[in-house]
């Protein structure tokens, strides 16, 4: 490996020095050995490779953080008046909070990819001694947070030679093939480890090799050490926080982090889903996005009739991030004008007496804040294409969901404020008819972003994990094609006007065009999707130079019909209906592609990173 003198440039310098400043870079992976030490041979848990090869070279590295490349996202900053506003107590409980959060990235990390803190290590130190490949590699890192990452065009940002994306991502061993992961499990339940078995399922274990067999090690064992020091932050901010009910909020997630006890998680989540008129937003959100590993196990017939015999739940690994934020009560305002359509929303959903509703007159149980954006880590804070603008949980596969607890839904200011900046002028003059610019307005985005959310507390919840690797993409699918539906049925209910109904719709669909054949994940396949049955029923039609022109009546014929597809999918729990279906409308096409190209032409974006200013602020003193 070349070693690099130590440099006096200015770049290098500020590098080191923020080097310096950040104190969770060098956190050792303690909890290995403490799990180590239980009688069992977890192989390849310690293989710390301090040599890694760069992936990009500096020419590379150089073009891929050109300004018009590489962006921020830019959170609250230090003189905003909403922090300036806020009592004593909640300006000391927020740098609890920011603290606490902040744990939080070396555990997303871990659960992404095993070499992920090595890595990271062997970045800093390499900087320390001047060499530029990795200042400029750690910037990537910690934009995207982990060596693999993708770009706005959806393809692969792996930053090291020789590392692989994998479906089971750092939740299960690298060297644990499909095939192998099923023989194991088959070999486990007739041996009567059922009870293991469940554990290696579940939503919050990571998988290790014992042998040959798997051991599952929840995550409050496994990051004990972080989850620990974030919970006695939290515990500190509800010394300060002005609101007892975000308090006992605080409180009862503190003790979630440090037990493995399920039903702690749960009090903690239908505490905080029932939280509404609090200054401060807290959220630690467990998805299930990233695990394409788990729900593999029903591709194989055999190991699925002794799930099925032996009544083993099924639920792909939860990723962690956490989201630190000042609710915005005008905002916050608006979403609730809203809310009061929900049980009217349920009522329009697709055979809606073939399973229970969640969302009724007499029970509307979903909180909704409009929250100004502090800080956000792991998954939350992590550039993987995008960031998320808005979250609706729990998820239908928590247990405070499947006890009757309800959602909450968060909207992310800094996030789409920053989003929707981006080039959406020019995306107007270079997608859209001439004679439907009027309909375009960056407001309405947000529009649709609730219709969005507010469609994942409607529908079925039960027995969506049938669907295997699938599951993800229908429900997003439903929830896009849902708010259409439900836009139609506001706009009937005098909510919306025709002219509002119009904006969001022309919005919404020049603002997320494909910019590639990429097939990686659930949001980015259901636009796919979409674009596609569009253009073949009508719904819009793309002129040669790619200018879309949009006939509303067929657009809201297509969201109806396949709203109506996506329940009748999830009803069925038939993972192949919903492979079929998928399959059926992921498609590359030449209108795609024209699309795509004139989008790269001007829109350069690729890979961007959180600025938390205040953020900063606040952990410094």
């Amino acid at each position: 490996m070349k070693i690099f003198p130590i440099s006096g440039t200015n770049e290098i310098n500020k590098q080191i020095n923020l080097n310096n400043k950040i104190k969770q870079n060098n956190q050792t992976s303690k909890n290995y050995n403490k799990i180590s030490t239980n009688n069992i041979n977890f192989t390849g848990l310690m293989n710390f490779n301090p040599r890694f090869e760069y992936n990009y070279s500096l020419n590379e590295l150089k073009d891929m953080l050109s300004p018009e490349k590489y962006t921020a996202y830019k959170l609250l900053d230090t003189e905003s008046n909403v922090y300036q506003d806020l009592p004593d107590g909640d300006k000391k409980a927020l740098i609890h909070l920011v603290k606490a959060a902040n744990f939080f990235d070396n555990v997303y990390k871990r659960l992404d990819n095993e070499h992920n803190l090595d890595f990271e290590k062997f970045l800093i130190r390499s900087a320390a001694l001047g060499d530029p490949q990795a200042i400029l590699t750690k910037k990537l890192y910690d934009g995207q947070k982990g060596i693999i990452g993708r770009n706005a065009n959806g393809e692969n940002v792996i930053l090291a030679k020789n590392i692989k994306v994998l479906p089971g991502k750092g939740f299960f061993p690298e060297d644990l093939s499909e095939e192998e992961f099923h023989k194991i499990l088959i070999r486990m339940i007739k041996e009567n480890k059922v009870e293991e078995v469940k554990k290696i399922l579940n939503q919050r274990s990571i998988v290790l090799r014992n042998n040959d067999e798997l051991k599952a090690i929840d995550y409050t064992e496994f990051f004990k050490e972080e989850f620990f020091k974030a919970a006695n932050e939290l515990e500190l901010a509800a010394k300060y926080s002005t609101n007892n009910n975000f308090n006992e909020y605080l409180i009862l997630q503190a003790k979630a982090l440090r037990e493995d006890n399920p039903l702690l998680d749960c009090a903690a989540d239908k505490k905080w889903a029932a939280l509404q008129n609090t200054p401060l937003e807290f959220t630690i959100g467990r998805e299930c996005y990233s695990d394409k590993m788990t729900a593999t196990v029903f591709k194989n017939q055999e190991l699925k009739k002794l799930i099925d015999k032996h009544n083993i739940p099924v639920y792909a690994k939860d990723n962690l991030g956490v989201r630190v934020g000042i609710v915005d009560p005008e905002g916050t305002s608006y979403l609730l004008q809203i809310k009061k359509f929900l049980p009217l929303m349920a009522k329009k959903m697709p055979f809606k007496n073939n399973y229970k509703q969640k969302i009724t007159n007499e029970n509307i149980k979903q909180s909704m804040v409009d929250a100004h954006i502090v800080q956000m880590t792991g998954g939350n804070g992590a550039f993987r294409g995008a960031i998320s603008i808005a979250s609706n949980l729990p998820n239908s596969d928590k247990l405070a969901v499947q006890t009757g607890g309800g959602f909450r839904n968060v909207y992310n200011k800094e996030i789409r404020q920053a989003k929707y900046a981006n080039n959406m002028d020019k995306k107007i003059h270079t997608f859209l008819d001439e004679s439907q610019h009027k309909y375009f307005k960056v407001d309405a985005l947000h529009d649709f972003t609730i219709l969005h959310e507010n469609m994942h507390s409607l529908g079925p919840k039960e027995g969506l994990e049938r669907l295997g690797t699938y599951k993800n993409t229908i429900e997003e699918l439903k929830a896009d094609m849902g708010g259409l539906v439900m836009l139609d049925e506001l706009k009937k209910n005098n909510f919306y006007d025709e002219k509002k109904q119009k904006e969001i719709i022309t919005s919404w669909i020049v603002a997320y065009i494909p910019k590639g054949p990429d097939f990686s994940n659930a949001h980015i396949i259901r636009n796919i999707m979409q674009y596609n049955y569009f253009i073949q029923n009508g719904g819009i039609k793309i002129d040669k130079s790619g200018k879309i022109k949009i006939d509303f009546d067929k657009i809201n014929k297509c969201a109806r019909k396949m709203l109506e597809d996506a329940i009748r999918i999830q009803l069925s729990k038939n993972e192949e209906k919903a492979q079929n279906y998928i399959n059926k409308y992921t498609i590359w096409t030449d209108e795609l592609n024209l699309l795509a190209s004139n989008l790269k032409k001007i829109d350069k974006r690729l890979n961007s990173y959180l600025d938390a200013p205040l953020a900063r602020k606040l952990t410094q003193t």
